[in-house]
């Protein structure tokens, strides 16, 4: 219980060369369908939170969105994110990632677009428990699949 003695446990500092050297318990935390929050910057340099999907690759953690919102213009112009997640079991256990969008893979590329499409089915196997994704607007819409790769990660708890 929060407040009394030896409550939690703040995690060690030690540098880690992929996301597979993660702790299995903030692994987890990527693998699971955790909700994180992706923390980019707007046009005028103030924050924009959004609640995300996310999974990884071992180096990258990948998120997806529709070009033209607000978020993919940030991360097209401004590729430095932070994204922090939570134990939705445990607020004392998460991990904050810091990194920079390295690559941006849209849909509509005839060489790699199927990566944008498969992120998104993968996702939501992961998050809903079925595929492919159900909630494409009728209009049309192009998904972008965004590679982070972290420059440090904190970790809490665990």
């Amino acid at each position: 219980m929060p407040g009394q003695g030896k409550a939690f446990k703040i995690g060690d500092r030690k540098k880690v060369s992929s996301l597979n050297e993660l702790l299995d318990s903030y692994r987890q935390l990527l693998e699971k369908s955790v909700t994180a929050i992706l923390a980019t910057i707007g046009a005028k340099g103030l924050p924009q939170l959004t609640p995300v999907w996310l999974n990884h690759d071992g180096t990258y953690v990948n998120l997806n969105s529709v070009r033209g919102r607000q978020k993919d213009k940030n991360l097209r112009a401004r590729r430095d994110v932070s994204i922090i997640i939570v134990n939705p079991e445990n607020p004392l256990h998460w991990m904050s990632i810091y990194g920079k969008v390295e690559d941006i893979i849209d849909e509509d590329d005839k060489k790699r677009g199927n990566l944008a499409t498969q992120n998104i089915d993968d996702l939501t196997e992961v998050y809903l428990g079925q595929r492919p994704y159900p909630f494409r607007d009728p209009k049309g819409e192009i998904r972008v699949l965004y590679q982070v790769r972290p420059t440090r990660i904190v970790t809490f708890g665990g």
